[in-house]
């Protein structure tokens, strides 16, 4: 191979032995080109190297979304990913540059072997969401092209378990549905032949739903599809608030939060959380207010207003009186576009 570099490929690699999962990191040592990706140079591990090494891949051409998994840290797409691009670095991809090329597999679910893991939950809770679209009253009577920019986005997704991977939530609460279940959600929420869209956002807004998500931003950086599963949580849930489904957390939160921007100009945090969780959920809390108050964190229940809270109070009502619209389009830009 003409002007060929070699790197180290640190692979983390594990079986299930006599019930338990053994894991192991081992090193390799390939060559690569300017063209190199990581699943070409993982090939050749597998061709000439070990061929006990395990990991999914079949198109190569990041359609199928099977070459998931952790490279150098974060999750993305084994024939996407440049084995170049990680040892130089780039800085407009966020990659910075190393010395080893570090291999593992997806997190947030079981590992099979090596680098291959168990799925199953992944596709579980897509199949939750109902994906597919559901006769009913509400579906839309006049549907033409443009009627479907919502989502052209999300239909974008190849269900590559990548932004599951990355997910912070999922680390913390492993019963949350995830941005690619609740991409899909969207999907069909947004869809104009939905027949049951208010249904819909009222058991994606029950817990481990779209309230859940902590807006990290995680799953769009994995993302390898431009999806960006964060702005269909938050396009899910503004739906759902504008269909009046607010008698939970989330939305009493978000109300809340809003309502005291505009009266003060800054939250009332002790009520905050009486108008998110009601009084026996305050009550809940009192084990924290007090580790709180015994470090002087307690904030007062009488906040003063900011300084020029009229001006506040005027973007509040031009909002009101003047909605921006917020909706992301797309234009069909697959094969049947134009």
């Amino acid at each position: 191979m003409a002007d060929t570099k070699k790197v180290i490929f640190k692979i983390h690699r594990g079986e299930t032995v006599q019930g338990q999962f053994a894991s192991r990191t081992e090193e390799f040592e390939v060559e690569y080109g300017r063209s190199t990706t990581v699943l070409q140079a993982l090939e050749s591990i597998k061709a000439d190297q070990d061929g006990s090494l395990t990991f999914r891949r079949s198109c190569c051409a990041s359609i199928c979304g099977s070459c998931g998994m952790v490279i150098n840290n974060r999750s993305r797409l084994a024939c996407k990913t440049k084995v170049r691009e990680l040892v130089d670095g780039v800085a407009d991809k966020n990659l910075p540059a190393s010395d080893v090329i570090e291999i593992a597999p997806q997190k947030n679910q079981p590992v099979l072997k090596d680098l291959a893991g168990d799925i199953s939950n992944f596709y579980e809770k897509v199949d939750t969401i109902n994906p597919y679209v559901q006769e009913g009253k509400e579906a839309d009577k006049q549907v033409n092209k443009s009627s479907f920019e919502q989502v052209n986005m999300v239909s974008n997704c190849i269900m590559c378990g990548c932004c599951y991977s990355d997910c912070t939530e999922m680390a913390a609460s492993p019963e949350f549905l995830g941005p690619a279940a609740l991409a899909k959600a969207f999907r069909f929420v947004a869809d104009p032949r939905e027949g049951h869209k208010t249904e819909r956002l009222k058991e994606l807004s029950e817990k481990n739903g779209i309230w859940d998500c902590t807006r990290c931003g995680m799953c769009v950086d994995a993302c390898p599809k431009d999806v960006a599963p964060m702005e269909a949580i938050t396009k899910l849930r503004t739906r759902a608030m504008e269909a009046g489904v607010t008698d939970n957390p989330g939305a009493k939160h978000a109300i809340a939060f809003k309502n005291d921007i505009a009266k003060a100009g800054m939250l009332n945090e002790p009520m905050l959380l009486l108008k998110t969780l009601g009084v026996s959920g305050a009550i809940g809390q009192l084990g924290n207010a007090l580790h709180l108050a015994k470090k002087g964190k307690i904030p007062s229940i009488f906040p003063h207003k900011v300084e020029g809270v009229q001006e506040v109070e005027n973007i509040f009502k031009e909002l009101d009186a003047n909605p921006i619209e917020v909706e992301t389009k797309q234009e069909d830009t697959g094969p049947g576009a134009g």
